[in-house]
């Protein structure tokens, strides 16, 4: 994805898929994709940190022309699902709908140079993994797989219980 509102349109369908989560009751929001791993509910409030992570820190590090900064992963994962802990299903999902509806606006009304401006992620200028520069653009496409990828977790786990 090179056009970067063919980005933000995929990195927006999220919400749809959230929507698919309405009917869920409080037992399958708790229920674990597998044994020792995290619950629905702390799947859904850790892609919700995140979101809020690039709302309130990437996108004005990167419109000030500063460099994003990523927390170390363990520890901010960890603040997330202990948080989940503590709320119901319907409110992490009425969370993870506003911070995806608020970081889209965020990212909506960029101008694409910010979005494709070269920056550099925890002091590095290119991905490790792809030799790509980095650019606000191509975070959110390594945001759109982390998505992807728990989503098809969860998917499983629906699937079996369906």
């Amino acid at each position: 994805m090179t056009n970067t509102s063919d980005v933000i349109d995929e990195f927006a369908s999220y919400t749809a898929w959230l929507n698919t989560l309405t009917e869920l009751d409080e037992s399958t929001w708790e229920k674990p994709i597998a044994t020792d791993k995290w619950s629905i509910k702390a799947i859904v409030l850790h892609i919700a940190h995140w979101d809020n992570h690039l709302l309130n820190v990437i996108i004005p590090a990167v419109k000030n022309g500063e460099g994003m900064i990523f927390p170390e992963f363990d520890s901010f994962n960890a603040r997330a699902t202990q948080k989940a802990k503590r709320l119901s299903g319907e409110k992490v999902l009425q969370l993870a709908k506003t911070s995806r509806s608020s970081l889209i606006e965020g990212l909506t009304s960029l101008r694409h140079e910010t979005m494709t401006m070269h920056t550099t992620a925890n002091g590095a200028t290119h991905c490790p993994h792809q030799g790509v520069p980095y650019t606000l653009a191509y975070i959110v496409t390594e945001f759109i797989e982390h998505d992807r990828h728990h989503q098809q977790q969860v998917d499983r786990v629906l699937g079996a219980t369906s």
